[in-house]
């Protein structure tokens, strides 16, 4: 349920370069290193989720707001000003929890979707071939192209 109503329609929301790195190492790991997706219920979700994932890629951010939520700007408040100084050494350092375990997280789809043909000959390219938009299964080819692996 989580799948089905907030990852997939809500991940092209995720802004940030940390966290889209996290979100796509997150939904590839779901992709290929879950057994229920690929043998349950589940496996319905599969092609959606990772057409999420590359469009999270591939399409610019969605930054629209739902209609029901207004925000005051605080600034066209009246009576406030928005004096301050900032700090020269204050700044937020981002922290990147993957670190370089995964450089590119096109290329760790890749890799994760050729192990997982691997363990399961001819489901995974026919899945792919059969169900996935054209549009998507060609930038997924660009990604297999670019980390030299090929599924099975």
């Amino acid at each position: 349920m989580v799948l089905e109503k907030i990852v997939i329609p809500e991940v092209q929301k995720v802004s940030g370069l940390v966290e889209k790195k996290i979100c796509a190492v997150g939904i590839t790991k779901i992709l290929t290193e879950c057994p229920a997706m690929m043998d349950t219920d589940y496996t319905k979700l599969w092609i959606p989720l990772l057409q999420a994932l590359i469009g999270l890629f591939e399409l610019p951010e969605d930054d629209s707001i739902p209609d029901d939520e207004h925000f005051i700007d605080i600034e066209d408040t009246p009576g406030y000003q928005t004096a301050f100084s900032q700090l020269a050494f204050a700044g937020k350092k981002e922290h990147d929890p993957i670190g370089e375990s995964v450089s590119n997280p096109k290329i760790h789809l890749a890799q994760s979707l050729h192990k997982l043909s691997s363990a399961c000959p001819g489901r995974v390219s026919s899945m792919l071939n059969t169900n996935l938009s054209p549009d998507t299964l060609q930038y997924l080819h660009g990604y297999l192209q670019a980390a030299s692996v090929q599924l099975i």
